[in-house]
């Protein structure tokens, strides 16, 4: 069963919301800036793209589904 999408939409704005977080702490954590977090942070929105169309991809992708 392939995911709407619609779903792979949501999916790949929530794990990005995850990763944006985590990058803003880290790079807070070691630059001890809101300058420098925010470059970590924006800089990991871009990949946000690319994993919507890999996800789009693998839902083509017949192997390993019931």
């Amino acid at each position: 069963m392939a995911d709407k999408k619609i779903r792979s939409v949501a999916k790949t704005f929530s794990w990005r919301l995850f990763i944006f977080i985590y990058w803003v702490i880290f790079g807070y954590i070691y630059t001890g800036t809101f300058v420098g977090a925010g470059v970590l942070g924006v800089g990991s929105i871009i990949p946000l793209f690319f994993y919507y169309f890999h996800e789009r991809i693998w839902n083509k992708v017949k192997w390993g589904t019931n």
